[in-house]
């Protein structure tokens, strides 16, 4: 295959930053790659993908080329940047400008001379080939999470490009949402050859679908290369380990590391069935976490948006102190809709919501802040715009302690924002956004935290962070109500699971028991083993019995 893109000697730094974002990379891409990019939060991702289209190209310091089909990107104009590499961004409700799905396809075909005799059929057969055809006329804010992503991938396909770009695009779908869109497009792969350059945290899905894996470590390009390589790599890298998928990542645990590793539970079943390779439950007892007296009841709560179809019916449910309830459910189904009422930003047209006995609605501003933490699934929308340092500091001066700059510099480490502290909130990365959003929610040591995807854009790492400091503080009595497609984070950490489905909330149960017993959501190991060690959900939780073991 022809060289589409190059990279030769790229380095760039951001202003008034010595260590580069990026140093000395060296890459091709190949026209019809499939390329996904992995690496820690603050490993270079973004910056690397800013880097191959001009639009994207961030303010700094650039040395090096970056060329398109032999051209310096930056002579492009933006005409023929648009026609050429098209780009979807992580959140979906960014990227459109326009209100109707038929108006935004519209609007890009405008901004590059398309003539109006030839719109309506690259409308309609972008349109009939993504399936949005029933949609054309539906107004943007009424689509879900995953049919607006579905529009914003329209609208770059529908100018013909040779390539694509995509940064963590279903990081806020749940996860039927995200196979679909990955289905879409590994089809748009398959049959139009469009080169894809993707970035993502959340490997499992992605990776059988990929040509290339590009592994980026401190701003450097560490490897490039097969995606069996690459993980072999990832294995044996202490920081890079987490980042393993878990199907893989379980035959690592089990020591069945032979000529390669399985992607998929199908061909791991295959791999271990061929050599009769089975697992039991190990002996160890798993502990179930108790729970503390009733905090936050719910009766009869209804809540509906102007003349549309209840969001929320007659929900009827209490979470106890202490608990961590997780709440999975498809985009749209009414989880962020659940936490605003929770956190008294809606009040219900029915029913009621009482913090202990105290109504939510009914309390004064000062009273939930410090009651009640928020983290919304639009950090940004509760930023002012100061420097990190400055956003907790003034958050913390409206909580339960009087604050201080010590309180306020042990935050900073804890979510590892200590480097990045005087810097603008909106200048970082979503996931360091994220996890300054988590800061403002806990830093006024509330004690019930609601929170609205809180893994999304971060690393397997900083997961892991945030899972043990989240752990710590429901075990000091904190009770969390978290929204979350992330079935992994939640089967790990939350003690409890429940589904929001047609506007109410199946019956709370147990973590392990609601996710051993469900058939899709569940973990990985759980779809895996489920004919041996029902009961299992992670690697750690079986043994083996038996079985020949892998060769090299």
């Amino acid at each position: 295959m022809s060289e589409l893109m190059s990279l030769k000697q790229l380095t760039f730094t951001y202003p008034a930053t010595s260590r580069p974002a990026l140093n000395d990379v060296d890459l091709s891409i190949a026209s019809g790659d499939f390329v996904v990019i992995v690496g820690a939060t603050g490993s270079g991702k973004t910056t690397l993908l800013r880097q191959l289209k001009p639009e994207l190209i961030p303010a700094g310091k650039l040395t090096g080329t970056a060329q398109y089909q032999g051209r310096s990107i930056q002579t492009l104009s933006t005409t023929e940047s648009a026609q050429a590499i098209g780009v979807v961004v992580q959140d979906p409700v960014v990227q459109p400008v326009m209100a109707t799905v038929i108006e935004e396809l519209a609007f890009s075909l405008e901004n590059v001379g398309v003539s109006a005799t030839s719109m309506p059929g690259r409308i309609a057969e972008i349109a009939n080939f993504l399936g949005l055809d029933q949609l054309l006329h539906t107004p943007l804010q009424r689509l879900s999470g995953g049919q607006l992503q579905l529009v914003n991938l329209a609208s770059a396909l529908v100018l013909h490009p040779a390539m694509l770009l995509l940064d963590e695009p279903t990081a806020q779908l749940d996860p039927t949402t995200a196979q679909n869109f990955l289905n879409v497009l590994q089809q748009v792969h398959h049959e139009l050859g469009l080169t894809i350059v993707m970035s993502e945290h959340r490997l499992d899905r992605v990776l059988p679908l990929a040509s290339r894996l590009l592994i980026m470590q401190d701003g450097a390009l560490l490897a490039a290369g097969s995606v069996a390589t690459g993980l072999q790599l990832m294995t044996q890298h202490t920081e890079l380990a987490s980042f393993v998928p878990a199907i893989p990542n379980f035959f690592v645990q089990q020591h069945l590391t032979g000529h390669r590793l399985p992607l998929t539970v199908a061909t791991a079943q295959q791999m271990l069935g061929q050599r009769g390779i089975s697992f039991k439950l190990r002996s160890s007892a798993m502990p179930v976490k108790t729970a503390g007296s009733p905090l936050l009841t719910l009766t009869g709560v209804s809540f509906r948006y102007d003349q549309q179809a209840p969001t929320l019916r007659t929900i009827d449910v209490t979470f106890a102190t202490g608990t961590w309830v997780a709440i999975l459910g498809k985009n749209g189904a009414g989880k962020s809709t659940l936490l605003r009422v929770l956190a008294g930003l809606r009040k219900p047209q029915h029913g009621k919501v009482r913090l202990d006995k105290q109504l939510v609605w009914k309390l004064n501003n000062s009273a939930l802040i410090r009651q009640v933490g928020l983290l919304s699934q639009h950090p940004i929308d509760q930023f002012t715009g100061l420097t990190v340092r400055e956003e907790l500091t003034a958050q913390a001066r409206l909580g339960n302690e009087p604050a201080n700059a010590t309180t306020v510099t042990d935050w900073l480490a804890k979510l590892q924002l200590t480097a990045v502290a005087d810097q603008n909130v909106f200048d970082l990365s979503g996931g360091q956004q994220q996890l300054v959003g988590l800061g403002l929610a806990l830093i006024t040591r509330p004690r019930l935290l609601l929170l609205d995807e809180p893994t999304k854009g971060l690393d397997p790492v900083t997961k892991q962070l945030v899972g043990r400091l989240l752990e710590n503080y429901r075990a000091a009595g904190v009770t969390i109500v978290m929204a979350s497609h992330d079935v992994e984070f939640s089967a790990q950490f939350a003690t409890h699971g429940t589904f929001m489905f047609d506007g109410q909330l199946t019956p709370v149960q147990l973590s392990r028991e609601f996710f051993t017993t469900n058939f899709m959501a569940t973990t990985a190991v759980n779809r895996l083993l489920r004919q041996w060690v029902p009961q299992a959900l992670f690697s750690t939780d079986v043994e083996r019995k038996g079985g020949v073991d892998d060769q090299d």
